[in-house]
């Protein structure tokens, strides 16, 4: 595994457990973070603050399919399942294509989040 593929396993699990300090850690200050059809929030203060709402969040079940790297990009596809609003289980399936600010001990400046409900 190479160092931006073990990098990148790190920043998933991190969202997978809600370890907000981490990924903060490992954020720009100009990040730029589309959720796709839902809101684009950009720089760390705007970044952080959707993201303290994840803090210790864990979700019921997390499977990471694939990480793919290339350079200081990478696209992580999986599945997750999280109770709604309602506490309804729903599973989604996700797709998050990152770019770091550079390649050697980069931090995250662009997230591009899919995630599309599915039926489990």
């Amino acid at each position: 595994m190479t160092k931006n593929q073990e990098f990148f396993q790190k920043i998933n699990e991190a969202f997978a457990t809600g370890d907000v300090d981490f990924i903060l850690e490992h954020t720009a200050e100009d990040v730029v973070w589309n959720h796709v059809g839902q809101a684009v929030f950009e720089g760390k203060a705007a970044f952080a603050a959707e993201m303290e709402k994840m803090r210790g969040y864990t979700p019921q079940n997390y499977v990471t399919k694939q990480i793919i790297t290339h350079g200081n990009s990478a696209v992580i596809e999986g599945s997750m399942t999280i109770p709604d609003e309602e506490g309804i289980n729903k599973t989604y399936a996700f797709c998050d294509i990152y770019k770091l600010n550079k390649f050697k001990d980069g931090k995250i400046k662009e997230l591009t989040a899919y995630l599309i409900e599915v039926n489990a």
